[in-house]
């Protein structure tokens, strides 16, 4: 057993804030791009791995069919084996592709990707939706919602180019909807600000006119209301 504090993922007795809340609707929108890229991308390799098996079992059934009809024939064993050891090639050349490109069992990690991002986007959106009084602790949310995305994030296969950038060109049209940055839509980082603080600084101007000259009223004693510019 190890001797090690563990730190926890979240501060104990953390709230929900404006500010958790667009994080997890930014993490609901790239799970959803996820969920619709691995769906693609699965459904891209499974359509290539059922190909290529219907073309094996074919050229082995056309293997049975030869041998049957040179059997029966007058065409001399040498033909015959020719023609057969071509269609086993054949086979050999099909299995090698599918198994060099490992179609089948990319198709696999991709269903099981779509289906965990499927899960995890749900999840999210089911607490959103909620008043926060009615929603599960903060903290402990967080901390499985993290170990889902870890989890499924390690086990990612490698998008192909071209679907990202139709996942890009699908879900970047919908404003404000957050694509991930492996689409090629990077964005800068938010941080944290207090709500205090960010009411002050809004009211503050960006520029101020320290040059503008005020014209004193005309019942107002000397020196008062009016601003000199400097000499």
């Amino acid at each position: 057993m190890s001797t090690k504090d563990e730190t926890p993922d979240t501060s104990p007795g953390l709230q929900w804030t404006p500010q958790i809340d667009t994080m997890l609707a930014n993490w609901c929108d790239q799970a959803k791009s996820f969920n619709w890229m691995h769906t693609h991308s699965y459904s891209r390799y499974s359509r290539r791995s059922t190909a290529m098996n219907i073309c094996t079992n074919i050229a082995i059934s056309l293997i049975g069919i030869v041998n049957l009809a040179l059997a029966s024939s007058q065409i001399e064993p040498k033909t015959t084996s020719i023609v057969t050891g071509s269609i086993s090639v054949g086979i050999g050349i099909i299995k090698m592709i599918q198994e060099q490109f490992n179609w089948t069992s990319l198709a696999s990690d991709y269903k099981h990707s779509a289906t965990k991002w499927d899960h995890i986007s749900r999840k999210i959106q089911e607490q959103v939706v909620l008043p926060y009084a009615s929603r599960k602790d903060c903290g402990t949310f967080l901390k499985y919602i993290k170990q889902d995305i870890n989890e499924v994030s390690d086990t990612n296969t490698i998008i192909p180019k071209d679907i990202r950038n139709r996942c890009n060109e699908k879900f970047g049209k919908i404003p404000g909807f957050d694509v991930p940055d492996i689409c090629g839509q990077v964005e800068h980082t938010s941080i944290y600000i207090e709500e205090s603080l960010q009411a002050l600084t809004l009211k503050v101007p960006l520029l101020t006119d320290t040059n503008a000259i005020t014209q004193p009223k005309s019942n107002a004693p000397p020196g008062i209301g009016s601003v000199h510019p400097p000499t």
